[in-house]
């Protein structure tokens, strides 16, 4: 097992990375083509969409950080992705690496907070989804839009036609299970990843070395997304291996990041500040005041 692990997968937690990629695949697809139970079709998108949200979380270590050492693997493995999260793996690398990494929260980031104006919590949050999603439509047909290398351009597009091809494949087996089992959770789990990024680093300060980001430390969360809590450390150190965050943040930012920003549970702060929450007065005291 360690020699296969050394020959294929720059680390071995990355098994992980495959299994729920394939879970996710198995969840999409299944439903197409064969009859569950009517009582369990809503459990079944939320899971799914959950697995997809997953698989999102995963391809962005991805482009982050291979998961093979072999190219190869490393292509076919982006092309699966691109079919678990209904986006191709590297489109999100302009918004994501290229532009919100080197502008974290700045005017420039097309996904800055101030997208989310002001107000009731939960508002703020569609609006934040809505805006941030429009935002980095138009950041990328900018004239002065960073651009994909060559190569990485050539996978883009061999990305979007193995996508296109699922969809044709799927849809022509059922529309309207298709757009039902397959189009909802996709389209669920990509706005889940966009809202994720107003809740890490809502009023915090871009300016700050360690306070730019909310980190949430929960030992399940985490599990299941892949230390995507550990979100601080990320933007310190993008290249580092998923598994390698909470190590690296326990000696580089807890105990120097302000004490507010480290949050047990992103399910608690969503409902604190954003479900039951009429403004975000609480959520701005809570960051003014602390030190």
């Amino acid at each position: 097992m360690r020699q296969m692990e050394k020959k294929w997968l720059c680390y071995g937690e990355d098994w992980r990375s495959l299994l729920f990629t394939g879970i996710t695949l198995a969840l999409l697809l299944f439903p197409v083509y064969a009859a569950i139970n009517t009582w369990m079709i809503f459990p079944w998108i939320v899971i799914s969409t959950l697995f997809c949200f997953s698989a999102c979380i995963i391809n962005h270590n991805h482009v982050h950080h291979p998961v093979f050492i072999n190219e190869t693997g490393n292509r076919i493995f982006s092309i699966l992705l691109s079919l678990a999260r209904g986006h191709t793996s590297f489109g999100v690398i302009v918004a994501h690496n290229y532009n919100h990494h080197r502008h974290n929260g700045n005017e420039k980031d097309w996904i800055s907070t101030r997208l989310a104006g002001e107000g009731n919590g939960f508002v703020r949050l569609l609006r934040y989804i809505i805006m941030a999603t429009i935002s980095m439509a138009k950041g990328r047909n900018k004239p002065d839009a960073p651009e994909l290398p060559a190569g990485m351009e050539k996978q883009l597009r061999i990305q979007r036609f193995f996508l296109l091809a699922f969809i044709v494949l799927v849809g022509v087996s059922g529309t309207w299970k298709a757009l039902f089992f397959v189009g909802l959770p996709w389209l669920l789990s990509v706005a889940m990843l966009v809202g994720v990024n107003l809740l890490q680093h809502d009023y915090c300060d871009p300016e700050s070395e360690l306070n730019h980001s909310r980190n949430f430390l929960s030992f399940t969360g985490n599990w299941f997304f892949f230390n995507n809590g550990y979100h601080a450390i990320h933007h310190l150190q993008p290249e580092l291996h998923w598994s390698r965050l909470p190590e690296s943040h326990m000696s580089l930012v807890a105990g120097q990041a302000k004490p507010v920003l480290q949050c047990r549970s992103i399910i608690g702060f969503l409902l604190t500040y954003y479900v039951f929450s009429t403004d975000q007065t609480q959520l701005k005291l809570s960051m003014a005041g602390s030190s």
